[in-house]
């Protein structure tokens, strides 16, 4: 693909990343949510611990793309905190034992306590500890939630949209492409990151779904070449998108009344469909010998008298 991005300065920050932290926007369009999850797919392929977060739930027309239930409202640590509602002065000892390689928590409570029951147990996660934020469709970094998980120090900012304030240490931002899940399919080429079939199904459905079928104003070389480069992969047109064929002219059976007037003929035969009729030659009379010698000469009635 023909991208001219800042590939030295993408590859300078997530190579020395150790947790990156995808986010996107409020309310996202289905291109967006593609390009997140096939940038997702391919960093976490390359070996890279990655979360993708947004603000509001996914709904129900993202759920044939690969990866959509890792994405969270909240962003999700890799710390597991086990948390009890009981009183925390009823409780004696909190200690951990290894049980044939699996750790066990112990937690003791006071003689004459009530019981502590599973029910009472709650499981959280924190710790992100995310030092790259990658952006996506996202203008200003004050749409993002106000939490001290997002490293609003180290931004990689990815968008289509010319009013973007760029406001990332890197930003990337085409808005002639024809898709936000194409500025991604060319930062995974130009970074040689993996990209495998479920990266190149994503990103051909956020293409298919931004473009209505690639019949949109927008698509140019590179979208038709990105499209290529996913189907060479073996991935699928979206059967949600249906190309625009021209519309065929309806017109309703009408009861055919004849008039009076009106006669039908049968149709003209062609030449070709008529049948060959023999006709034989009639017979010429055929002369019955030679007339006598007196036929020509003139004919003289004599009489004959008796006595």
């Amino acid at each position: 693909m023909n991208k001219t991005y800042s590939f030295s300065e993408l590859q300078e920050k997530i190579s020395v990343a150790q947790k990156i932290l995808i986010a996107l926007p409020a309310r996202p369009f289905f291109d967006q949510v593609a390009s997140a999850l096939s940038f997702f797919l391919s960093l976490q392929a390359a070996g890279k611990t990655v979360f993708v977060t947004c603000p509001t739930p996914m709904t129900v027309e993202f759920n044939h793309l690969v990866g959509v239930d890792k994405i969270s409202e909240k962003v999700r640590g890799t710390d597991l905190i086990v948390s009890f509602d009981y009183p925390a002065n009823q409780v004696e000892k909190v200690s951990y034992n290894d049980d044939n390689g699996r750790p066990n928590l112990v937690i003791q409570i006071k003689s004459g306590a009530p019981q502590l029951l599973e029910k009472e147990a709650k499981f959280s996660y924190a710790g992100v500890g995310a030092d790259l934020l990658i952006t996506l469709g996202v203008k200003d970094v004050n749409q993002l939630p106000q939490n001290s998980e997002y490293p609003t120090q180290n931004v990689i900012d990815v968008d289509t949209d010319p009013a973007n304030l760029q406001f990332g240490q890197v930003n990337i931002i085409d808005p002639e492409a024809s898709s936000l899940s194409e500025v991604v399919l060319g930062i995974i080429s130009g970074l040689g990151l993996p990209l495998e079939l479920d990266t190149a199904q994503n990103i051909l459905n956020g293409i298919w779904a931004r473009t209505s079928g690639l019949t949109s104003q927008r698509v140019g070389a590179d979208a038709y070449e990105s499209v290529a480069i996913c189907l060479r992969l073996g991935a699928q047109k979206p059967e949600g998108v249906a190309e625009q064929k021209r519309p065929e002219v309806f017109t309703p059976r009408q009861k055919f009344e004849p008039k009076s007037e009106e006669r039908s003929f049968p149709a003209r035969p062609q030449i070709e469909d008529l049948p060959v009729v023999r006709q034989e030659k009639p017979e010429q009379l055929k002369p019955q010998g030679k007339p006598p010698a007196d036929w020509f000469e003139p004919k003289i009635f004599k009489g004959t008298s008796t006595a």
